[in-house]
């Protein structure tokens, strides 16, 4: 039995393209991308996948011989799965920015802290609205969803990005701002309404300062307000879910 380079490259071209995919999904998006996850772990977890894939997927093209050809379309294939990541990566921004929007408006944007998963340090509540949502997405299927999205964009072969892919992703990226600063106006009205009534009592009192009265009670009630409103985020979360599968579905390219 011969076995010919094209035949090499067809066999090869189930499971890399696949697998490009799949590692450019790795670098961004939520809980496949976070680093406590250790890179060897990830490693083995995309070669798993992308076997699982190979035996699913309609018939591939051959992986490019070329090797100037095989580097630019493994950047192609990097990049599309990338961009599906950064995709399911906004739905948890979303989330997280509320616990720094609400932080900033009750003046608890000080307290920080440093994680493996960030360079830098982030707020408190910034890490506890990240966690939340990071639960809330696993919870809900969003890994799953995540996995289906890669699958389904075969559909169409192995080219690039659908044209509509940039304008439709531009578009969800929006929600960050929009989805966490209406999550946050309950935080937003009531740091007001504490910030007026302070303001008001230091005229005629002003023993009763921001420092002495002020604070605690834009910490209390944010922190109560911001509990109470936690039961929206389940809800919340679906709604970023569903329409991140919108625009996945637009930026996939229909063969």
């Amino acid at each position: 039995m011969v076995v010919t380079d094209g035949q090499v490259l067809t066999w090869l071209g189930r499971f890399i393209w696949p697998f490009l995919r799949i590692t450019g999904v790795f670098l961004t998006a939520p809980f496949y991308g976070s680093a406590l996850i250790p890179m060897r772990i990830k490693a083995i977890l995309a070669a798993a996948l992308a076997g699982a894939l190979a035996f699913w997927l309609p018939v591939l093209p051959a992986f490019p011989g070329d090797p100037i050809a095989a580097i630019y379309q493994g950047i192609i294939q990097i990049g599309f799965g990338a961009a599906i990541g950064v995709v399911m990566q906004i739905v948890v921004a979303s989330i997280s920015s509320l616990g720094e929007v609400a932080g900033l408006a009750m003046g608890l944007s000080f307290a920080e802290l440093q994680f493996q998963d960030v360079p830098g340090t982030t707020q408190v509540l910034y890490d506890i609205m990240s966690w939340a949502a990071l639960m809330g997405f696993i919870a809900l299927g969003g890994p799953i969803w995540l996995f289906a999205a890669i699958a389904h964009s075969f559909q169409g072969g192995t080219p690039g990005l659908a044209p509509a892919a940039w304008p439709a992703l531009v578009a969800f990226g929006s929600s960050i701002i929009t989805t966490s600063v209406m999550l946050a106006l309950p935080v937003m009205a009531i740091s007001l309404a504490i910030n007026i009534t302070v303001g008001l009592l230091t005229v005629f009192s002003p023993q009763l300062n921001l420092l002495t009265i002020g604070f605690p009670l834009l910490i209390l009630g944010g922190l109560s307000i911001l509990t109470a409103s936690l039961g929206d985020l389940p809800g919340s979360i679906e709604h970023l879910l569903n329409t991140a599968v919108r625009t996945i579905a637009a930026m996939l390219p229909h063969g």
